[in-house]
């Protein structure tokens, strides 16, 4: 009898696995999401453009592959109207700025290969590439700054008045600092408000890694800040001297 029901029983496993939905729509179901088969790119109701960003911002590279072939493809494209074009292109922004936001350069490159555009001249958009920089995200930035990507320029400031290159030595990220080097960023740029440079930022933050880099990158050192005349080196010395001073009381303190 065993040996009559298992060819059975392979038989009964098979059926069921041709049944079982593929895995990008088991990760939708998980979700409470519907399937992106069922749901036209630009509709109201949640299915692709929710489950897109869900992806980017996971960096789940391979099933973000397969959602935009299927969603997003340019057959499919074809068959939307005017406004649903709109809410497609809207989709596809903000999981590209989801997934910059979360670190996943990869999620971001593939986004923007396939025609996602960042909005980086408004809105969320606008300080993509500064918000990378300050959160120490190399790679995202690297994305953002590719012309034949991102093409995010290097002298977009965000609200504070600062530069991606501002940012990154001012939170102390050196890999950031020689990605905009890399891009072009001009070494010397200085806010509106103070004439304050990269340099200034990293050397009053105490980050000597990314105020060194800038001075082995040719950054002027010499440049005076308005509020008091201060140059970066002079920032630099003090900074130091008082970081010696604090480390003296600590020891004094332990003893």
């Amino acid at each position: 009898m065993a040996v009559a029901a298992a060819p059975a029983a392979a038989r009964a496993a098979a059926v069921a696995a041709s049944s079982r939905p593929p895995p990008l729509r088991r990760a939708a179901r998980r979700r409470g999401l519907a399937p992106p088969s069922a749901v036209r790119p630009g509709s109201a109701s949640p299915g692709a453009g929710q489950l897109v960003v869900e992806l980017a911002v996971a960096n789940e590279v391979d099933q973000l592959r397969d959602l935009l072939a299927e969603a997003y493809g340019e057959s499919t494209a074809a068959d939307l109207d005017s406004s649903s074009r709109a809410i497609r292109v809207a989709q596809l922004r903000t999981a590209a700025q989801r997934a910059a936001h979360a670190g996943s350069a990869p999620a971001l490159r593939l986004l923007l290969e396939h025609g996602a555009e960042l909005g980086a001249a408004f809105g969320n958009g606008r300080a993509i590439a500064c918000e990378a920089a300050a959160r120490g995200h190399a790679e995202v930035l690297r994305v953002l700054l590719d012309p034949d990507l991102g093409g995010v320029q290097t002298t977009v400031q965000n609200g504070y008045g600062r530069t991606c290159l501002m940012e990154a030595a001012k939170n102390g990220h050196v890999g950031c600092v020689r990605e905009a080097l890399d891009a072009g960023a001009e070494i010397d740029f200085a806010t509106k408000n103070a004439n304050a440079t990269a340099a200034m930022f990293a050397a009053a933050e105490g980050h000597a890694d990314c105020f060194n880099l800038l001075r082995e990158s040719g950054a002027n050192l010499d440049v005076k800040r308005t509020m008091d005349g201060k140059t970066a080196m002079q920032i630099h010395r003090e900074t130091v001297a008082a970081e010696i001073q604090r480390a003296i009381g600590r020891a004094k303190s332990d003893a």
